[in-house]
């Protein structure tokens, strides 16, 4: 029998819907390997012929670097965000089946991106790295918000250092969009900025905790 919280809203188990997020994470993941392959059509005899193909490649590696890491930080997010829950609730799961539709929907944005080194190509893919961003700060304010859900409640440091590191995601998938315009296909390098948004995020967090001792 499902349990009831005290708003008499089903509380219902976070070990299939973690599966679940672990197995979309994956399979995006694999996916995006797919477009890194060289032109069945070409004669590639010699070495030259090769490296040529290789380099012709680099765009799309380039966008499957970016995207897998992109994914794999996702990924850590959700998992970061769910060792606070206990129980989830339906709100929590439509929440998270939304981010999920942005994670499966990465390895097509990432192949346009990498296909066409164009301003839309590039729209594309701010436009889906928003959307996971979007979706992840919904669910961290939904567990932050419901801590009858939560084994232990999100404290509110841990709930701004997830605002702060969403809102960089956002800000660099704009500002990649922005250099989009001005060199198509040579924006993704901006995406390496992503990385200094874990160390940010935690300093909100130790000085929340510091205000709070």
């Amino acid at each position: 029998m499902t349990d009831l919280s005290p708003d008499g809203q089903p509380q219902l188990g976070k070990h299939r819907i973690e599966a679940l997020v672990d197995g979309i994470f994956a399979v995006a993941m694999t996916l995006l390997v797919i477009e890194l392959r060289l032109p069945e059509h070409a004669h590639l005899a010699t070495e030259a012929a090769l490296r040529e193909a290789l380099v012709e490649l680099l765009p799309k590696l380039m966008s499957w670097l970016v995207s897998f890491f992109v994914l794999a930080i996702f990924w850590i997010a959700n998992h970061r965000l769910y060792s606070y829950v206990r129980h989830a609730d339906p709100g929590l799961l439509w929440l998270t089946i939304l981010s999920l539709s942005g994670a499966s929907l990465l390895p097509f944005a990432s192949a346009v991106n990498g296909q066409f080194a164009s301003t839309t190509g590039q729209a594309v893919y701010t436009g889906v790295m928003i959307w996971l961003s979007v979706s992840t700060l919904l669910v961290a304010r939904h567990i932050h918000r419901h801590p009858g859900l939560c084994a232990h409640p999100m404290s509110l440091g841990a709930y701004r250092a997830t605002m702060v590191r969403s809102f960089g995601v956002m800000s660099i998938a704009a500002l990649a969009l922005l250099i989009g315009y001005v060199a198509p296909g040579k924006a993704n390098i901006v995406f390496a900025l992503m990385f200094t948004l874990r160390p940010l995020g935690a300093r909100v967090e130790r000085r929340y905790a510091q205000a709070a001792a």
